[in-house]
């Protein structure tokens, strides 16, 4: 078991960056450090920082500003978790800022990135998938309509849970945010090119060949 290696999974929405991540973390007992989620969860929560990040990913469909992730988000919640086990990052980093970030911070609590993967998918493919993409409320399952559910079938087929869809997966905005992804992205990847860390992986496949691939990457 690898638990003390530290993972980045970067790709466009919908690339199934959290699929993998979280069958990688289950395998190596990694925690999970998903902004994602993180941004999320405070949105809902009835405070001047939730009602801030509400506004700005549910309403308008926007990005969270780097100074405030920084301050607000990521500064805090890297402390909070365990010294000693890995983590793997969904999500993070999203501009070169924070790629330079992580590249300081994660030292100071010694850490260091072991393998960053890019899951490269179309912007035609993402948005078919998450136009098509429900989320159940107890474990987050991603579920495809007409594959895995009916549009009409509101219970997970895994769990039972109740079934969703995302406010923030509202066709303009998901396009505004791979927009986003597209022009900051580039120069994150190339950071990491540099650096000879970065694996590009082909997300147009079913879920257990990438598996596989992942797999085969880490030594």
């Amino acid at each position: 078991m690898k638990k003390n290696i530290n993972i980045i999974i970067m790709g466009p929405q919908g690339s199934g960056k959290g699929t993998q991540a979280r069958f990688l973390a289950e395998k190596y007992d990694l925690q999970i450090f998903e902004t994602g989620s993180i941004l999320r969860e405070i949105a809902k929560q009835d405070t001047k920082t939730g009602q801030k990040i509400n506004e700005i990913i549910n309403i308008k469909g926007d990005i969270v500003p780097w100074d405030f992730m920084k301050e607000n988000i990521l500064r805090q919640k890297i402390d909070q978790l365990d010294k000693d086990r890995g983590i793997i990052f969904d999500g993070t980093p999203r501009i070169l800022e924070e790629a330079e970030f992580w590249n300081k911070k994660l030292p100071s609590v010694d850490r260091k990135i072991d393998y960053i993967f890019y899951i490269d998918v179309s912007k035609e493919e993402s948005m078919r998938r998450i136009s098509s993409r429900k989320l159940c409320k107890k474990n987050a399952h991603p579920l495809i309509v007409g594959k895995d559910l009916s549009e009409e079938e509101s219970k997970c087929p895994i769990c039972g849970s109740d079934v969703y869809r995302r406010e923030d997966d509202a066709p303009e905005k998901v396009l505004n945010r791979l927009q986003w992804n597209e022009k900051n992205m580039k120069p994150v990847i190339e950071y990491y090119k540099q650096k000879k860390m970065i694996i590009r992986i082909n997300g147009e496949r079913p879920i257990e060949e990438i598996k596989k691939e992942i797999l085969g990457y880490i030594k």
